[in-house]
């Protein structure tokens, strides 16, 4: 089996700018105060890193502004790409993301459920969509989950499935092998096929002689 790494995502931030001048009464409580702060974000980003499990494949990129929590665990699979801004939150039960997948900015993965949730391999999260894990959610292989899009509690994705721009999938749904999903299609289907009549009614009498009526 390919061989797996633990990598921890935390990083501290220190103030390296200039410090300016101030009354030593002052000087002192300022700077008493930020290093409590700094002691303080210390403390929460240690504490984090600690109850984190997250085992990344040695092919597989994750960026370290990605948010990755939980005490469930955490894996990521070979070649998988886990943009900046992300979060993958195992609060309860761990997290499985296959190969090849595509995470981008603030998609969102939380698994509130002590059941793992299983994604599979080369789907596509575009920017700032969600998934909620229990009750059985699960996603197969080769979906496209479209910006801003969000699966409820509990939903079952086949495998070759497209959920639209802000489509929101109901909880406990179970989505069957290549189910397309669009938010507004009658709409956006009617104003697509009246735009190609437009387009047509200009070019086809151009190449072609068209029939009119006729009687028998």
């Amino acid at each position: 089996s390919p061989s797996l790494s633990f990598v921890s995502r935390c990083h501290l931030s220190h103030w390296s700018g200039p410090m300016e001048e101030a009354k030593p009464g002052e000087a002192k409580t300022e700077k008493t105060a930020d290093e409590k702060a700094q002691a303080a974000r210390a403390a929460e980003k240690e504490k984090e890193k600690s109850q984190v499990q997250c085992e990344v494949h040695k092919d597989a990129m994750v960026c370290s502004d990605a948010k990755v929590l939980g005490v469930g665990g955490i894996k990521v699979g070979e070649g998988t790409t886990v943009h900046p801004a992300c979060l993958i939150h195992a609060k309860l039960g761990p997290i499985e993301i296959g190969a090849w997948c595509c995470l981008e900015e603030q998609v969102e993965i939380v698994n509130n459920s002590s059941e793992p949730l299983i994604i599979g391999d080369y789907n596509v999260f575009e920017v700032g969509a969600r998934v909620q894990g229990g009750h059985g959610a699960k996603i197969g292989n080769a979906n496209v989950i479209e910006s801003r899009a969000h699966l409820s509690l509990g939903v079952k994705v086949g495998n070759g499935c497209t959920i639209g721009v802000l489509t929101k999938v109901p909880e406990l749904e179970e989505l069957e092998d290549e189910t397309v999903l669009e938010l507004g299609a009658i709409e956006a289907h009617t104003k697509a096929a009246k735009r190609l009549h437009e387009i047509l009614k200009e070019t086809v009498p151009r190449a072609h002689h068209l029939r009119k009526t006729t009687k028998a």
